[in-house]
């Protein structure tokens, strides 16, 4: 139970770093005019890709795979659907961080300033998904030991 507990407490403080992190690059994104600025948004990228790896490897190598296990098919079902969802905008996020380099962000501040405030918004979606729906899931089967679980026995 305990590294279960501390696990989502390590993804939400993740999660916080996520979004001030996206915060920044979409903020510098809409404004964004000279090589410095540009520059600015290829760190806060490679930041946000740095703290984006950190999260999904503990989701994908212990969250999941508990949630996986479940006798629950509801909660095996809810695990799937974020391994699949995640992996979609996981690719966007990785052909993203490899085409807008400093020189095409400048060359096209535009279109990098709406593709950036999209994907962010995805981003920022997915994360209150998981505070919703995901975290207290994976409680509440630590909770309840994995092959017990099952939604409904706790107050809804």
């Amino acid at each position: 139970m305990g590294g279960i507990a501390m696990d989502v407490e390590v993804l939400k403080t993740q999660h916080g770093r996520i979004i001030r992190l996206a915060s920044a690059l979409s903020g510098t994104a809409a404004v964004l005019k000279t090589s410095d600025d540009a520059t600015r948004a290829r760190e806060l990228m490679s930041a946000l890709n740095v703290a984006l790896t950190e999260h999904l490897a503990i989701e994908d190598g212990e969250l999941y795979p508990v949630l996986m296990q479940s006798d629950d098919p509801s909660v095996r079902d809810l695990a799937q659907h974020y391994v699949e969802d995640m992996g979609a905008l996981s690719g966007v996020w990785s052909h993203y961080f490899m085409e807008w380099s400093q020189a095409r962000i400048l060359a096209d501040r535009d279109r990098f300033a709406s593709v950036t405030k999209g994907l962010i918004g995805a981003l920022a979606h997915r994360v209150a998904r998981e505070e919703d729906t995901l975290y207290p899931t994976m409680l509440a089967a630590a909770s309840f030991g994995v092959g017990a679980y099952r939604p409904g026995r706790a107050a809804s």
